[in-house]
């Protein structure tokens, strides 16, 4: 009989639900559209649908789609490796196998909400932005329409959400609250001093930033992410099963 990859045992476990794993996100993304529609009706009652060209053009800053996925992701990446390293290691699993699985599942969770993203700006665009010109997909941080960017964005922000939930979980884990309120407060520092310091230095990275456009989005949560992933991999070897 041949025994499953101890790799692959982590990576069904992370996907273990279908609907939460892989549908949420992408329920959620639809919520946030019925919102936006909403809003522009509402809108709509003074200036008159389909929405003028400009009221529309106004709604391509709608950042609805970046504020409402990382939430739940976080969430679920925390979960992720709370509940189910015990099992894993449990059924053989070590700590390596145990966290390229879950980053397998992490991967195939993120690409299949950003081709759910694409195609769902695809259909925004397609009806005219809803039939009244509302906009929450064909936005300026999603790429304006481009499918590539909005697939690369979406796709780096989910995967940096499931990784800072994954850092935290672990953290959480091995030591108990105390010290995962500490990191996360710690981590708030960073951050902050990290914008303190871009708006003492905008005349040197302002520029920079500005030519980047959308992608600075995208070359951000990169760079969270890339961390995230780093410092889980870090924890999740040192760590035990209980706190």
């Amino acid at each position: 009989m041949t025994r499953t990859p101890r790799t692959l045992r982590s990576f069904h476990l992370t996907i273990f639900s279908a609907m939460s794993a892989l549908l949420v996100p992408l329920v959620i993304l639809v919520l946030m559209i019925t919102v936006s529609v909403i809003i522009a009706l509402i809108i709509g009652i003074n200036t008159g649908l389909p929405l003028r060209d400009d009221v529309s053009m106004g709604m391509t800053y709608n950042m609805g789609a970046v504020f409402s996925i990382p939430g739940f992701l976080i969430s679920y990446g925390a979960l992720t490796v709370n509940r189910q390293f015990a099992t894993a290691m449990a059924f053989g699993s070590t700590r390596r196998n145990f966290w390229i699985g879950s980053s397998l599942g992490f991967l195939v969770i993120s690409l299949v909400t950003g081709v759910g993203s694409v195609l769902l700006m695809w259909l925004e665009k397609a009806t005219g932005h809803w039939f009244i010109g509302a906009r929450a997909m064909d936005v300026y941080t999603l790429g304006s329409g481009r499918a590539w960017q909005t697939l690369l964005t979406v796709t780096v922000l989910c995967l940096c959400s499931l990784y800072i939930g994954a850092g935290f979980g672990t953290v959480f884990r091995a030591w108990g609250a105390k010290v995962a309120t500490a990191v996360a407060i710690g981590a708030g520092l960073v951050i902050a001093g990290a914008v303190a310091l871009i708006v003492w230095q905008w005349d040197a990275w302002g520029p920079t930033l500005l030519e980047m456009g959308a992608w600075t989005l995208t070359v951000g949560t990169g760079i969270v992410g890339l961390i995230a992933m780093a410092a889980s991999f870090i924890v999740n070897r040192r760590s035990g099963v209980t706190a």
